[in-house]
């Protein structure tokens, strides 16, 4: 199995296009939608990376919600308690993105998002190896409101 065959790469809602053109070398049936049981799947298939590509949505929704996750790492960023409030506040998680860009903060928040997310994929490989350890590195990829660009990212090139 070479390299390229034991990357998955999940992508975000309207996302595949973008995560193709972005790895362009890999096969065709390495691109599935953002799914934990396909990780499940690769981590026994004998995968040795996975690559998320999705937007800040998705990434929340991954992590199991929004739900004080975005205020803790607007928090955690030192980008201060009115900046946490608005995003504790925002009524869609994707204006919280749009929070973070009018501030100045895309860059490390959605970094963090990215870092917390790729944990989360190695987090779930592990358990699903039943190892302590993640058989996968992850990359996270965060994309733009439109879903068309990198606005962000985190992780390892190999286990």
């Amino acid at each position: 199995m070479t390299a390229a065959d034991r990357t998955l790469v999940m992508y975000g809602e309207g996302a595949g296009e973008a995560a193709r053109r972005m790895l362009p070398n890999l096969p065709e049936a390495s691109f599935v939608p953002v799914s934990a049981e396909r990780l499940r799947e690769a981590v026994k298939a004998g995968y040795g990376q996975v690559v998320m590509v999705a937007r800040i949505a998705e990434q929340a929704a991954f992590l199991g919600g929004a739900a004080g996750l975005l205020e803790s790492i607007t928090l955690d960023m030192d980008c201060g308690p009115a900046l946490a409030g608005r995003v504790a506040q925002a009524e869609a998680v994707q204006d919280v993105y749009a929070l973070w860009d009018a501030a100045g903060k895309l860059g490390p928040c959605g970094r963090e998002l990215c870092r917390r997310t790729a944990e989360g994929l190695e987090r779930l490989a592990a358990e699903a190896a039943g190892t302590a350890a993640s058989p996968v590195a992850a990359q996270v990829v965060l994309l733009d409101a439109a879903g068309e660009r990198m606005v962000g990212m985190y992780g390892r090139m190999a286990r």
